[in-house]
């Protein structure tokens, strides 16, 4: 009786396999991973921008109704609505605030 010390053919072939699958399952996971991140990223940015035009309306009285910042990349449109409260109109603005990538903000300021 002889002893065989080695790999078939096919125990080759399977662990071949499924080495291909856990390398290509592991890439996979890293292009979502860079995907998702890009997307995060892209939603501070939309965030930071928001709060900075809320902070603008709430400090300055002059701030015009619409403009763009070209620095930080983010455009904004407001536009002045009321909603009427009993014997009282309660007056805001609805700000639309738009990234140069097209993410888009509503924000609300209270007057």
């Amino acid at each position: 009786m002889r002893r065989h010390s080695g790999f078939t053919l096919m125990e080759v072939l399977v662990a071949t396999a499924v080495a291909g699958l856990v390398i290509t399952a592991g890439f996979r996971l890293i292009a979502m991973s860079y995907r998702l991140l890009g997307e995060v990223q892209g939603e501070r940015e939309l965030i930071a921008a928001a709060q900075e035009v809320w902070l603008r309306f709430r400090t300055d009285a002059d701030m015009p109704s619409s403009g763009k910042d070209d620095d930080k990349g983010f455009s904004w449109k407001a536009d002045d609505e009321s909603i009427p409260v009993e014997d009282y109109e309660l007056k805001y603005r609805k700000v639309t605030v738009t990234t140069e990538d097209g993410r888009t903000a509503v924000i609300y300021v209270s007057e």
